[in-house]
C-alpha cells in the first residue's frame, strides 16, 4: 500500500523507523534510546532525526537538549496540521512520562538538525548526546538512510504503530 503522505515526508528528508539496530541507555539504565535514524538531507543544511525513548523510571523526566556533531543546532520540533496545512514548530522540551515509550516519528515530534557542516548521505551515522532534566545523558547514533529506502521504513513504522 502506498501512503499519500510519502512525498511530503521525503521532502522533509525523513520517514518511519527501521528495525532496532542500536540501543543506548543512561548510566543507571533508566532512560533508553533505540530505533534512531535520519533520512538523507534533501536541502543539505537540515535533516530530521527520529527515535524511540523509553523511561524505565518511576518518575517523569524531560528531554531538554540535544547536541549532534556537525550540526549548528538540534531542536525538538512538533509537526501537525493547522487549517489543512502541515506545520512545524520548535518546543523547548519533551516530557517523558514514567514507565512509557515516547516515539519521535514522521509527521509528529522529531529532532530537527540545522546548519549542518555537511550533507548527510546514506551510510553515514549522526552522533550526539541527549540531555535530560534529571541530569542523565544518553548517547545518540542515528543511521542515515537513502531516500529510496524510506518508503519501506515508513511502511514498517506504520505497521508497528498500528500493532
Amino acid at each position: 500500500m502506498r501512503l499519500p503522505c510519502l512525498p511530503l515526508l521525503l521532502a522533509a528528508a525523513a520517514c518511519g523507523s527501521p528495525e532496532p539496530r542500536w540501543v543506548s541507555t543512561s548510566r543507571d539504565g533508566v532512560l533508553e534510546i533505540s530505533e534512531a535514524f535520519a533520512g538523507e538531507s534533501v536541502t543539505g543544511g537540515t535533516a530530521a532525526v527520529y527515535f524511540a525513548l523509553r523511561n524505565r523510571g518511576a518518575v517523569d523526566d524531560t528531554l531538554e537538549a540535544i547536541v549532534v556533531e556537525g550540526a549548528g543546532s538540534a531542536l525538538i520540533h512538533e509537526a501537525g496540521e493547522r487549517d489543512g496545512i502541515r506545520v512545524m514548530a520548535p518546543v523547548s522540551a519533551l516530557p517523558l512520562p514514567a514507565d512509557q515509550v515516547t516515539r519521535l516519528v514522521p509527521g509528529g515530534t522529531h529532532v530537527m538538525l540545522l546548519d549542518l557542516a555537511r550533507r548527510p548521505v546514506a551510510g553515514d551515522s549522526l552522533r550526539g548526546v541527549l540531555r535530560f532534566r534529571s541530569g542523565r545523558e544518553v548517547s545518540l547514533r542515528a543511521e542515515v538512510h537513502g531516500l529510496t529506502e524510506l518508503e519501506d521504513i515508513l511502511h514498517e513504522s506504520t505497521r508497528r504503530s498500528a500493532g
